[in-house]
């Protein structure tokens, strides 16, 4: 029998070098950072890495978030 899945609180927390012209995110679970957003001044692609230091790009924070929490769940 399957076990029900439990929602767990992610959190999206800006790191020291976010600023008005950086965007710099850590997304935590549970004490745990699963990836990383930024985006430096200029660019228009998030790059977002993951758990297993894999990089990507994203349009918006958004896409970046649910990029990471699929790579999550998929190797979790």
């Amino acid at each position: 029998m399957a076990r029900k899945k439990k929602p767990q609180e992610v959190s999206i927390i800006p790191t020291k070098r976010d600023s008005d012209v950086v965007t710099d995110l850590q997304v935590i679970i549970k004490d745990r950072v699963i990836g990383e957003i930024y985006q430096d001044e200029g660019e228009r692609h998030y790059q977002v890495t993951n758990l297993k230091d894999q990089k990507g790009t994203a349009l918006t924070i958004e896409d970046a978030v649910q990029s990471i929490l699929a790579d999550y769940n998929l190797h979790k």
